[in-house]
């Protein structure tokens, strides 16, 4: 069955009954170029939570209108660029702060401009973040209408006493009501995001947040273990004594009862925090992990972008301000502040950290094929890890043992 929405700017939106495939039709549908990945941050939120590093902002008064022009003139900007012109988005992202304050009108403005500057790949995914209390059934109808065809809803806990340690200004009711919500405006596709390691949690409080969401049947779930990042409130409190983290065993005990009881599910790990349906994996945070180009656009937002005869490629950064953001986006098109090529030996390591977060792990030909160089020898230490079975190489890829996707944190930061 399909269903025709509605006309914007010369644009159908067209709905698939596949979970996910939505097609925004337009002149430039098809183009042969390679496919990136558009980033869309709307750093804009109710409330900062203590243990959150992200680019967010609270404001009195969320200037949307002016924001979206902002993003639009970025997406003109860069469709003039040798770098993207003429190449088609395969997915879009918008992150945040809380993109659910936005209204589906505003959501709808960026995927239309976009649709007409770059044209979308088939069955393209375009997911929004939403935040528990921030929307209800008539804001996602409208974002699905705007071309949305997958949701990302941030629940961290069903538990009161963990929602409150954590800054939520949200319940667990209102978690299961924008999940209702989710369902009713039609959305087959969505995500739902926990968090696990959070002091004052049991293991099995894990189990119990585990079940209460696996109720809802996701077809993908995102289970993080807490971290302590500096310039947070969390940090503060840690560095001040007030905050203890949970023991390094019980954190292991979470973990394995997290991949144990979505297993059960169907749900299959296909990164470290990040389990699904066959096929409802998030493409999206696949293409960062691979290592592919993506555009970003918005406050803060950072964008990648490497030629196939490169090994380095070039990374830039947008003004973090949002008022700042819209000023230079307004006089100059687009709002870049910094702008770096990496070194060799930085842009390996970042190959094997994002390679390595993907069960499947990293495909040994293919490093060495743009590096000049195997793995093991840039990094002896691979070569010790190898020999303690917290990595394999299996059929020319490098992974992680389950032994070493318990200790990758602490991989990852000798590797980096």
């Amino acid at each position: 069955m399909t269903r025709r929405g509605a006309t914007k700017q010369g644009l159908t939106l067209d709905w698939s009954a596949q979970p996910g495939a939505t097609r925004l039709n337009s002149a430039s549908d098809g183009r042969g170029e390679e496919p990136f990945s558009l980033y869309v941050h709307i750093p804009y939120c109710v409330s900062k939570c203590p243990y959150c590093d992200f680019n967010s902002h609270v404001a009195a008064r969320i200037p949307e209108e002016e924001y979206t022009r902002a993003l639009v003139r970025e997406l003109r900007h860069y469709s003039e660029s040798e770098a993207w012109d003429g190449r088609p988005v395969k997915s879009v992202f918008f992150g945040g702060g809380t993109p659910s304050t936005f209204q589906g009108s505003s959501i709808g403005a960026v995927l239309n401009e976009t649709a007409k500057l770059f044209g979308f790949a088939e069955r393209a995914e375009i997911t929004l973040e939403a935040n528990p209390g921030v929307v209800d059934a008539g804001r996602f109808r409208d974002y699905r209408t705007s071309g949305v065809n997958r949701i990302s809803i941030g629940a961290q806990s069903f538990q009161p006493e963990l929602l409150r340690f954590l800054g939520r200004v949200h319940s667990a009711d209102e978690t299961c009501q924008a999940l209702g919500g989710i369902r009713e405006a039609g959305f087959d596709n969505f995500s739902l995001d926990l968090i696990y390691g959070i002091p004052g949690q049991t293991v099995d409080g894990v189990s119990r947040d585990l079940s209460q969401a696996l109720e809802f049947d996701p077809p993908h779930l995102s289970a993080y273990n807490l971290t302590i990042e500096e310039g947070t409130p969390f940090h503060a409190r840690y560095r001040q004594g007030l905050l203890r983290p949970l023991d390094e065993e019980v954190e292991i005990e979470m973990a394995e009862r997290v991949q144990h009881t979505l297993a059960q599910a169907g749900l299959e790990r296909y990164e470290i925090s990040n389990y699904a349906h066959p096929g409802l994996e998030s493409r999206h945070n696949i293409n960062y992990w691979n290592g592919g180009d993506y555009l970003g656009i918005g406050a803060g937002a950072h964008s990648y972008h490497r030629r196939s005869d490169d090994p380095l490629g070039e990374r830039w950064q947008n003004e973090r301000l949002p008022t700042g953001y819209m000023r230079l986006a307004t006089e100059a098109s687009h709002a870049v502040t910094e702008r770096e090529r990496p070194e060799l030996r930085q842009a390996m390591a970042e190959c094997l950290f994002t390679g390595l977060r993907m069960i499947g792990g990293v495909s040994v030909p293919e490093f060495e094929r743009r590096f000049a160089a195997a793995p093991e020898d840039a990094f002896p230490e691979i070569t010790e890890w190898l020999s303690e079975r917290l990595l394999v190489e299996e059929e020319h890829h490098l992974r992680f043992a389950p032994r070493g996707l318990l200790l990758a944190n602490e991989l990852f930061v000798r590797l980096i």
